[in-house]
């Protein structure tokens, strides 16, 4: 229940942001310190909405069960739909990175920083970020692409494609096993 209470209550960076950068800045703090709850509520309620739809089909497949517990934490469909979007995320945030060896710590010491945003088109903002981290380690550098929405005053990510691609693939394997 502590869980559900923390997830919905805006946090105080959310509540200030000016720019995308600054929303960029928040969900990569959450990420550091593997809050995974409190990145959820940076999320637009619609990315959340459909993260949920992206994985529907996909833990409701016959053979799925172990899935639902692994990415979700539920141990039935009927769990799975009682949970609020913003649960979901954070279940689902936390268990992809736990599944890779390593990197929850690397998180940890990660530095993220935003370098500018472009616009998509709308209120849309592509944030671009430099991502510097140590996994098991080897130096790791990178840049990161995230898109931003304006929602009620503030700014709020969308769903990256490779959260997308991720469950695309995972419901093509499904539909080969039909």
């Amino acid at each position: 229940m502590a869980l559900v209470l923390a997830v919905g209550m805006p946090s105080a960076a959310v509540r200030a942001q000016a720019a995308p950068e600054d929303a960029a800045r928040e969900f990569g703090a959450a990420m550091r310190r593997n809050d995974w709850p409190a990145a959820a509520r940076i999320m637009h309620p619609e990315a959340l909405r459909q993260l949920r739809d992206l994985f529907q089909p996909i833990v409701s497949a016959p053979g799925m069960e172990a899935l639902q517990s692994q990415m979700f934490e539920v141990q039935s469909l009927a769990e799975f739909a009682r949970l609020p979007d913003t649960v979901l995320f954070a279940r689902f945030l936390k268990n992809s990175i736990r599944q890779q060896e390593g990197m929850a710590e690397a998180l940890r010491s990660a530095t993220i920083t935003p370098l500018g945003h472009v616009p998509q088109g709308g209120d849309t903002m592509l944030v671009v970020s430099r991502i510097s981290m140590s996994v098991s380690g080897v130096a790791i550098r990178d840049f990161e692409v995230v898109p931003f929405v304006r929602y009620q005053g503030r700014w709020r990510g969308l769903l990256k494609t490779d959260i997308t691609n991720m469950a695309a693939m995972f419901r093509r394997a499904l539909s080969a096993r039909s």
